[in-house]
């Protein structure tokens, strides 16, 4: 395999949030028509890895957020 072929599968492999191995896989099941596989190693259908971890980072942020915000106004209230 070309190195700049590798490479560029490789990324696109991270981006997934999967293994090289299981992302070429799914991309050769895909172009003979067989869809992916549970448990081969490939991306899961809808969201990926990376996606699920930046949604639940978000998801901490806003409830932390949220939470303080809360406190501010119990704050408020007891005080005022």
């Amino acid at each position: 395999m070309p190195p700049e072929l590798h490479g560029e599968l490789a990324q696109a492999a991270e981006r997934e949030g999967t293994s090289l191995n299981g992302y070429i896989i799914a991309r050769l099941g895909e172009a003979v028509g067989h869809p992916a596989a549970n448990g081969s190693g490939s991306a899961p259908q809808g969201l990926s890895s990376v996606t699920l971890r930046r949604l639940l980072i978000a998801n901490v942020a806003t409830v932390a957020l949220a939470s303080l915000a809360a406190v501010v106004i119990l704050l408020l209230a007891w005080l005022g």
